[in-house]
């Protein structure tokens, strides 16, 4: 019998627990490390849907990137994720700055997804260190083309998806890549020479900065650029652990997208 235990220690192997940010909550957040764990089912977000999933295929144990509890939880409704799991004694793991920054993490993963597509030439750095040994958010790279705004992002809708970008003229070859919501690091990418910045979650101000500093900017969603997180979760735990029961879910986008009225 595997054990809650054994699972996070093989996450911890990978993506150290202790490399999180402080304002993070990554760890064992429902249940004990004793609690069997042969049954796993990894996603991205423990959403209604994912604990549904969970208690009909009798998983003891949900690895996700997104912590299922991050800011103080003040009540705990029935319906609740957090509620279901612990009623139904399903544990949970939750892998979120580690991933970001684990050398076989998310922002790695997309470097590789990216590589060939972006004609990639592998002069690639971290877009902003975090640790002393090297560790850190996001990636620079250089292509061995230069882009504009529209032929990079029609690339990028092929890899994440939906793509939302600034459409002003400019040459592009120097790439700035971070998962999630990076639109922050905007004027240090700008400062380190990038011509771009690729992540999700833009805000409405952050368009108007990438005007000002001169740089490209795309938005390829938090749940575009981050759904591979199940994945790359379920392989590192079936590396590690042959016996364990992986079943790998991403979830669905909870944002739907309006493209037009169909015609009879």
């Amino acid at each position: 019998m595997l054990t809650v235990k054994e699972v996070y220690e093989a996450i911890d192997a990978f993506a150290p627990f202790a490399s999180q940010e402080s304002w993070d909550n990554s760890g064992l957040l429902v249940g004990g490390m004793a609690q069997p764990a042969d049954r796993i089912l990894t996603t991205l977000d423990i959403s209604e849907a994912i604990v549904a999933q969970a208690v009909a295929e009798q998983v003891q144990l949900v690895v996700a990137h997104h912590p299922v509890i991050f800011s103080p939880l003040k009540t705990l409704p029935p319906d609740s994720p957090v509620y279901q799991l612990a009623a139904h004694g399903i544990a949970a793991i939750c892998v979120h700055t580690p991933l970001d920054m684990a050398p076989l993490g998310l922002n790695t993963f997309a470097h590789t997804l990216l590589e060939k597509p972006l004609a990639l030439q592998d002069t690639q750095e971290v877009l902003e260190p975090s640790w002393t040994d090297g560790r850190g958010f996001g990636w620079i790279d250089t292509s061995a083309r230069t882009w504009t705004p529209q032929t990079l992002a029609q690339t990028l809708q092929t890899a994440f998806g939906e793509v939302r970008y600034s459409a002003a003229e400019r040459s592009i070859r120097k790439i700035a890549y971070c998962s999630g919501s990076a639109a922050s690091m905007l004027e240090l990418a700008a400062a380190k020479g990038c011509d771009a910045l690729i992540t999700g979650d833009i805000k409405h101000d952050r368009w108007y900065a990438a005007e000002f500093a001169g740089i490209a900017l795309f938005d390829c969603g938090h749940y575009g650029t981050e759904r591979f997180a199940a994945g790359i979760l379920a392989e590192q735990i079936r590396k590690a652990l042959p016996a364990a029961q992986v079943t790998e879910n991403a979830g669905r986008n909870p944002a739907e997208f309006c493209r037009g009225v169909e015609k009879a």
